[in-house]
């Protein structure tokens, strides 16, 4: 009878804590349905920048906003949403620019096991993807994003960041001919599309090499790439390639 009121007791629990989660998950999802109906239908551009404090206060004060995606606030909003590939932290970029030709992005940071809920503002610009590689035995996160300037300009960019106390820090890892970047820039025009063939950043499949498009002193590519290649501690200039 104990042993079956031990298996009861845990069956309780286990239901319980489901229940817990399920109903903090709800409470979320309700949450982003009152947001989303305050700002669905309105003049985006003149109440982006209160959407993004709305859904930042909104992540702050609710712990399991960590493992919601948020449906209703990417498909129908614009919020645009990345996890870390090991899962430790997840990445949200708001447009909060005035509509017209040049593009200003807000990008955070939450932390899976952070003690306080706080987000970290990253300059990040619009973030279009995190990957994960391993230099020295730890994990080194790779943030590519996209800067829109004025008319038809604009800059991709690679920067590396390390996790420390919950907490993303730049991190020199791009040993170039003279010296270490933490980051890596490409300026982009519209003009030149016709000549773009390929990404302006581009990235093997395992990372081992990260190739950055090669332009001219007008910003035209060349059709050629520099090759960052992956070891140990970095990743090394190691040449031009198609």
């Amino acid at each position: 009878m104990k042993k079956i009121s031990k298996i009861a007791g845990f069956i309780v629990l286990s239901v319980g804590f489901l229940n817990h989660s399920y109903a903090n998950t709800a409470t979320v999802s309700a949450l982003e349905q009152q947001i989303y109906k305050k700002y669905t239908g309105q003049d985006f551009y003149t109440v982006n920048q209160q959407f993004e404090s709305d859904v930042v206060k909104l992540i702050e004060k609710n712990a399991d906003s960590y493992t919601y995606r948020f449906p209703k606030l990417t498909n129908g909003l614009g919020l645009n949403i990345h996890y870390a590939p090991n899962q430790l932290f997840k990445t949200y970029t708001f447009d909060v620019g005035g509509g017209g030709t040049m593009g200003t992005y807000s990008s955070y940071a939450q932390f899976k096991n952070a003690p306080k809920k706080k987000l970290q503002a990253i300059e990040a610009g619009f973030i279009r993807s995190v990957d994960q590689v391993t230099m020295s035995g730890q994990p080194v996160y790779l943030i590519q994003s996209y800067y829109k300037g004025d008319s038809c300009v604009g800059a991709y960019q690679i920067k590396a960041y390390k996790q420390q106390k919950n907490q993303l820090n730049p991190v020199q890892i791009f040993q170039t001919k003279s010296k270490k970047l933490d980051t890596i820039r490409v300026d982009y025009n519209c003009q030149y599309d016709a000549d773009r063939k390929g990404d302006y950043i581009r990235t093997s499949k395992d990372l081992k090499f990260i190739d950055i498009k090669l332009l001219d002193q007008n910003t035209k590519p060349t059709g050629k790439y520099l090759r960052y290649q992956k070891n140990n501690n970095n990743y090394q200039y190691v040449g031009t390639v198609k």
